[in-house]
């Protein structure tokens, strides 16, 4: 039938003007001054103005007692005067409905679709739960609004209001607050039945979280949006939802994508909720899986969340906030991107192989490689070892993605969380790298290259793997050169590019360069190390391996003449520059000497230029510091440079480079000597025979410590000194014959025991000389007294003692006629210092082996047992005896159904089995059926399987009630099963059902479940020890009394817990609640005495302590062996034992 058109008449529209203006009209309201007055404004009206009056003067009421007004106290009573008048009455046959008046003008509004009235109830109804919440005393009337609002009608009204139109946002915004009230109310008491209704409680919210501020400014926090709203009851439901219930919530994929899709666009506030709240009840939520944290920590949220850096705050917005020391977004944002994507639990990270790819077995050799076969490949033969140079397959698949989309050459913080990523996950390195196409590294001084050139610097400075990330050891077959090599010097370091920052003129550029290459080969000799260690001889893998990464490595790195160009080019005062360069070039010389020697490279000129500004620099500035590392690098590469000249004096220099370097070191403070230049002495002095090359030879220290016990050397003494060190290198072999013949004068052999010098005949020969240039007195006597203490010293130090009187026979003949100088001459007894010096040079090798030992005994001593005083102990395992008082017996009368299972009515009514009263006993069995009529007539939910945990308790028991207590493990049992039924998501749900329903009555002398438990399969994947830990605490609350021990020895509990401490696998939370159940033995009579004479504690105990590795475990161990030898019948075990026990435990 065709709708018939309207002819415009008045009448035909005053109607809808009418309501128009009703709807829109202001609402109405007046002051409240009793609670009798404020339920006569609510009581349920037709008329749905007056009804939103009464709604608009109870929101006036409770936003005075919220805002802390001057009369809020005195309005706080009246509304405590109103709740207790509006409180139903409980009957067994009815619901318990709280604010029924409310209610039903709510469920008028809907059915009207009046909006103005929809929304001030969940107004009214969001601060009167707010309220109530601040207010211990109003609790009991939340949870009974709140079990109202669970009611189906209820739950239909909310699914109504959540589910309005986009632009509805004053309804839908109140019911968000209303629920998130709703969840946090007594600290989540109702989150769970909340949950379970989520058909209707969550409705619509991943659409509700899109509906997000979009207003001018920034979102006013006083009115905070739909989303903001929707985030918040999402996150309060995150923080106090159990385990099973969050895995649920977070596998909705709509919900977890609405919560990131806008999150750069939040106001600050809602975006520290939201990471906060992810992060400790999420990633650091040990309970929950891993393949759930993974849902809501997917690349898509990844990138968004890394989308924060950057986020525009206003300073003045955050100076003005209620918490001035709130870190910013992008740190929050920049803190909670480190916690998931480095720790293995958040569920991003898997654990990975280091070097070695994704699909690859490290430990499969084929046929051929290095046995017998006529036919050997060697490295070549590995099918995968050359295949990972275009692309290198990864575990952590999901991070490899994210970190592709981050711009860490832009944000230092995004540079820190790659580079912590690569550090957790080495395997990402060189599979970032090789799809990262766009990474240049050619100079062009620009923040974006400097940004390339510090990730560059960041990722070459992380150390290599253990065994190159294989576990535990080295395995058969090295990992893909490519792989490596990648790691060391990374893709974008081409030596074009590298080149070419030694050749512009930019002094940051090449800087960058030199110490990304002296990174790159400091890292190359410990991957070569690596390689040796692994290879079991010559021709092995591993040495095949290491030859090929040096080959390719020479490929990836430039010349060694560009280094030294760059080096050269540098000017005198580019301090910094040319120490860099000078440790690059020296690292050129140690590493890779082969490809460094190709290179004519004459370190003369420099050396004595720096020699040169060291000795004129009279301070001891940074600068001058910059200059004696310089110094010692340049001495280091003169060792390999075969055209260096020691011992040839320059016009330059006073002195030759060797006496120069010799008095820098005896002169300058001990700041500036460093320990290489004193051993580059002793190898310059040792290879040009100055003195003897033996293992035990004190070397040039005796003639440093004579030099050094001087005040002040003379000019002429150092020239002295030059000259023999120079005759002596020029032709060593005449002063080892005059070492021979003075050694056949004092009649002894040459041999490794005749420790000698052939400085000292030089220095002898040249005495007359020195004598004959006429020195002042004070140079001679300062000579005496250098001659004397060398020779004291090198007694000291181990030198032969007859070749020393020899020689001071010989140094004196060189005096002639200055007979006082003679007289002066002396070798001093030190033997204490000889001890001291020969002891010397072992010094560092006896404090590292120290070291090595403390940090041994401090690590893992298996002698070191940390003691646990018997108060500590019990404090640690001590579970105290949860009891049951006999008013439980009428409590429960005046209680809802869903209260008695969910708020431990029905446990402490079935705890009062435990009686030793036959009465209580059986007035509880008499309530316990009551109860379970009462729980199955009523709509709860869970009504049929806890009305048959409690009968068949009922009928189980019925025949023994009057005999004496109940064994503890059926009334623990029937307490630990009713809080799984109420858990449908808990992991023994299925087997408690399954076994409820196997029999009508229980067996006594039975413990449930164990079986099942320890013998048989988890029901779910990966929940064998949550089922476990379930047990544990089941049987620690099942052992009481003397014939609970009994049934324990008989049911071989004990044998079963032991055996379950060999699992390798098991965590330190169950072997604690273990050790609980033993020590609730020790507190029961005759317990200790089983524990010893049946079930072997002492020798377990004895090897589980041996076992452990630290000290404190140890402790805990020794310390209830201890408390089982106190508490039990010593006399009886001494006899049973014959005195075996004390004896291992005392």
């Amino acid at each position: 039938m065709a709708k018939r058109k309207s002819h415009g008449g008045e009448g035909g529209h005053s109607g809808k003007k009418q309501k128009t203006a009703h709807v829109h009209e202001p609402p109405t309201s007046e002051e409240i001054y009793t609670g009798r007055q404020l339920r006569q404004l609510l009581a349920f009206e037709q008329d749905l103005r007056k009804a939103r009056h009464g709604l608009q003067s109870f929101k006036n009421l409770l936003d005075s007692i919220v805002n802390n007004e001057d009369e809020s106290s005195e309005k706080l009573h009246i509304l405590l005067e109103f709740l207790e008048s509006v409180k139903p009455k409980e009957r067994d046959d009815e619901v318990p409905v709280y604010l029924p008046d409310i209610m039903e003008t709510w469920n008028m509004a809907a059915q009207l679709n009046n909006e103005n009235v929809m929304s001030a109830v969940a107004v009214v109804l969001a601060l009167l739960l707010k309220i109530i919440s601040g207010n211990v005393d109003l609790v009991p009337y939340g949870l009974g609004v709140c079990r109202t609002l669970l009611q189906k009608r209820q739950q239909e009204l909310l699914a109504k209001n959540l589910s309005a139109d986009n632009g509805k946002d004053f309804i839908i915004s109140p019911t968000l607050r209303l629920l998130r009230e709703a969840v946090c109310l007594d600290g989540g008491a109702l989150a769970a039945p909340i949950f379970r209704a989520r058909n209707n409680m969550f409705k619509s919210l991943a659409r509700n979280m899109g509906l997000r501020y979009l207003g001018d400014g920034v979102e006013d926090p006083k009115r905070p949006s739909v989303r903001t709203n929707a985030i918040r009851f999402l996150l309060s439901c995150l923080k106090l939802l159990h385990v099973e219930a969050k895995r649920d919530l977070l596998s909705q994929k709509d919900i977890v994508a609405a919560l990131m899709r806008h999150i750069r666009k939040d106001p600050p506030s809602l975006i520290h909720e939201i990471l906060d709240t992810l992060r400790a009840s999420v990633i650091l939520d040990k309970k929950l899986p891993k393949e759930i944290k993974i849902r809501i920590l997917n690349a898509y949220s990844l990138i968004r969340i890394a989308e924060l850096y950057g986020y525009p705050e206003d300073p003045a917005e955050n100076e003005n906030g209620s918490d001035g020391e709130r870190p910013s977004v992008e740190e929050s944002a920049h803190a909670f991107l480190l916690a998931a994507c480095t720790d293995s639990d958040a569920g991003i990270r898997r654990s990975d192989r280091g070097y070695y790819p994704e699909g690859v077995d490290p430990n499969a050799i084929p046929s051929g490689v290095n046995d017998d076969q006529p036919v050997d490949f060697g490295i070549d033969s590995i099918p995968w070892m050359s295949r990972f140079e275009n692309d290198v397959p990864v575990r952590n698949s999901l991070l490899a993605e994210f970190i592709q989309t981050l711009r860490p050459w832009s944000s230092k913080k995004q540079n820190e969380l790659l580079v912590a990523i690569f550090e957790n996950s080495p395997e990402l390195i060189a599979h970032y790298f090789c799809h990262r196409k766009s990474f240049a590294f050619d100079p062009k001084l620009s923040a974006t290259w400097i940004g390339y050139a510090a990730l560059l610097y960041s990722v070459v400075q992380l150390p290599i793997p253990a065994w190159f990330g294989h576990a535990k050891a080295y395995a058969r077959v090295p990992p893909p050169t490519s792989v490596v090599l990648g790691n060391i010097i990374p893709l974008p370091m081409t030596p074009k590019a590298v080149t070419r920052c030694f050749s512009i003129k930019s002094k940051l550029a090449s800087f960058y360069a030199i110490r990304l290459l002296t990174l790159a080969l400091q890292k190359l000799g410990r991957a070569l190390e690596m390689h040796r260690e692994a290879s079991s001889s010559s021709e092995s893998l591993w040495e095949e391996a290491a030859r090929r990464l040096l080959d390719e490595f020479y490929q990836r790195i430039p010349d060694i003449k560009d280094v030294i160009k760059c080096y050269v080019a540098m000017g005198q005062y580019d301090l910094l520059q040319r120490q860099a360069a000078s440790r690059l070039l020296l690292l050129y010389y140690e590493v890779i000497p082969q490809f460094a020697l190709r290179a004519r490279f004459d370190v003369s000129p420099m050396l004595l230029s720096t020699i040169k500004k060291v000795e004129s620099s009279e301070d001891a500035s940074e600068d001058v510091v910059m200059s004696v590392l310089e110094l010692e690098n340049l001495c280091a590469v003169a060792k390999y440079s075969p055209s260096m000249r020691w011992f040839a004096r320059t016009s330059e220099l006073p002195h030759s480079p060797f006496t120069t370097l010799l008095r820098l070191f005896v002169e300058r403070t001990t700041g500036l000597s460093n320990k290489s230049l004193g051993d580059i002495l002793h190898w310059v002095a040792s290879e040009h025979q100055l003195v003897e090359k033996r293992p035990n030879s004190p070397g040039l220290y005796p003639l440093i410590t004579a030099l050094k016990s001087l005040k002040s050397i003379d000019p002429a003494i150092w020239t002295f000194l030059d000259n023999c060190a120079e005759r002596c290198a020029r032709t060593p072999v005449k002063y080892l014959e005059l070492i021979e013949e003075k050694l056949e004068k004092a009649k002894i052999i040459e041999g490794e025991d005749a420790i000698t010098c052939p400085l000292m005949m030089t220095i002898g020969e040249q005495i007359p000389f020195f004598i004959s240039s006429s020195p002042s007195k004070a140079v001679l006597k300062e000579f005496v007294q250098l001659l004397s203490e060398y020779l004291g010293d090198s007694l000291a130090a181990g030198v032969n003692k007859p070749f020393l009187i020899a020689t001071k026979d010989l140094f004196a003949s060189g005096f002639a006629d200055q007979k006082k100088l003679r007289a002066k001459l002396c070798i001093p007894d030190r033997q204490d210092s000889a001890q001291e010096t020969q002891e010397e040079p072992n010094k560092s090798d006896a404090v590292t082996t120290n070291s090595l030992v403390n940090g041994a005994i401090d690590g893992v001593d298996s002698d070191y047992i940390h003691q646990i005083s018997a108060d500590y102990l019990e404090q640690r395992l001590s579970v105290p005896i949860t009891t049951s008082k006999d008013s439980s017996l009428s409590r429960w009368t005046s209680k809802t159904p869903e209260e008695l299972a969910e708020e431990g009515y029905a446990s402490s009514l079935i705890r009062l089995l435990y009686s030793e009263h036959s009465s209580i006993r059986k007035e509880a069995l008499t309530n316990i059926v009551k109860m379970a009529a009462k729980i199955k007539d009523s709509t709860y939910e869970n009504n049929e399987q806890i009305w048959l945990l409690l009968m068949e308790l009922a009928e189980s028991t019925r025949s023994s009630i009057a005999d004496g207590p109940l064994p503890s493990v059926v009334v623990a049992f029937a307490c630990k099963a009713l809080e799984v039924l109420l858990n449908p998501l808990h992991c023994l749900y299925e087997k408690v059902n399954l076994f409820l329903t196997s029999g009508p009555v229980w067996s006594l002398d039975k413990i449930p479940l164990m079986q099942n438990i320890l013998q048989d399969g988890p029901t779910e994947d990966g929940a064998l020890y949550s089922e476990v830990s379930w047990l544990l605490g089941f049987l620690l609350d099942s052992l009481r009394t003397p014939a609970d021990v009994a049934l324990f020895h008989k049911r071989k509990v004990f044998e079963r817990l032991f055996a379950l401490t060999y699992n390798p696998f098991m965590g330190p939370n169950l072997r604690t609640q273990i050790l609980r159940i033993v020590f609730r033995m020790t507190q029961i009579e005759g317990g200790s005495d089983t524990l010893i004479t049946r079930f072997g504690a002492v020798s377990w105990l004895l090897t589980q302590r041996d076992a452990a590795t630290d000290a404190a475990e140890r402790g805990v161990y020794q310390a209830l062996l201890r408390r089982i030898w106190e508490t039990c019948d010593q006399k009886r075990i001494f006899v049973w034992s014959k005195g075996g026990v004390e004896r291992l435990v005392v």
